[in-house]
């Protein structure tokens, strides 16, 4: 989702519905990231990012843009592991089908995440116009997944936000716009789709990110705003209990920027970390933002 403002709090940080359901609190839950990085570049393809999706190296990234783009990266850390800088790799343009370019009516990518057969699959809001997609290639063409009839009736600006991938190949989305139950998330069934939750909508939060992570749990990302601040939240989802968020981290408003992406994989000591990336909205009162928080 592309979201409006007009003006923007520089940050202190380093350079480089009827239905309610309790929101099961962690151990601890985190206020602040771990480190982040702000990257920044000239190229017209940069800026924008709602997807993000980091390789089990820890290092090189795919990033996801919501005007279509698709940027390879690579993140540096000191010696204690933290972020210290990205630098920047390959960009692409994503297409359709018929191997052309996507205008800009077909080209809101939200969501991102890697099959395993290393294949790109791509979530795009836009109304009628709401979709999933597989890439072979970053460049390639587009081969588009059967979607679910109820998608044809989402906001413009409010539809598919998450994309996520489990251990058996199946795909889940979640919309940022919740029904009369919550936000509805789907799972892929055959050459369809099912509801298999509905999320309880809380505290002005609206989801807009998710993975799995290597423990076989969803993670998943919430954003809220006031004026031009942002909060970000980030969840646990257990197969079974989908609906009970477990929440592991929640800054205050302003202490980030707008985080649209995750991306969950463990360290050398098999520590959980979420990589997010913030929406900059091409802004120049934003910022692109790479934070990292431990889950645990």
């Amino acid at each position: 989702m592309r979201t409006t403002l007009t003006r923007r709090r520089l940050l202190g940080l380093s350079t480089a519905a009827a239905l309610t359901l309790p929101i099961l609190p962690a151990r601890a839950i985190a206020s602040r990231p771990a480190s982040v990085v702000v990257w920044s570049d000239d190229s017209p393809d940069f800026g924008g990012f709602s997807g993000i999706e980091l390789m089990p190296d820890r290092l090189t990234f795919y990033a996801l843009s919501d005007r279509g783009h698709l940027v390879e990266g690579r993140l540096s850390r000191d010696t204690e592991g933290h972020l210290s800088g990205v630098t920047r790799g390959q960009g692409y343009a994503l297409r359709g089908s018929d191997g052309g370019g996507l205008g800009p009516r077909n080209s809101d990518a939200e969501g991102l995440s890697l099959d395993q057969n290393g294949a790109l699959v791509v979530a795009f809001e836009g109304g009628r116009r709401s979709r999933i997609a597989r890439y072979a290639t970053p460049g390639g063409r587009a081969q588009d997944i059967p979607g679910d009839p109820a998608w044809r009736a989402l906001p413009g600006n409010q539809g598919l936000e998450c994309l996520a991938i489990d251990a058996g190949g199946r795909l889940y989305t979640i919309p940022e716009t919740p029904d009369a139950r919550g936000f509805p998330l789907y799972r892929q069934a055959g050459d369809g789709w099912t509801v298999i939750a509905s999320l309880p909508a809380e505290g002005n939060f609206a989801p807009v990110g998710a993975d799995f992570g290597p423990d076989g749990n969803l993670y998943l990302l919430e954003r809220k705003f006031r004026l031009a601040f942002f909060g970000t939240r980030i969840s646990r989802l257990r197969p079974g209990a989908w609906d009970r968020r477990e929440v592991l981290v929640e800054t205050s408003y302003g202490l980030l920027d707008n985080h649209e992406g995750i991306s969950v994989t463990a360290d050398r000591n098999g520590r959980l970390w979420a990589t997010t990336i913030s929406d900059d909205n091409q802004n120049r009162f934003q910022r692109t933002e790479i934070a990292e928080f431990p889950l645990g």
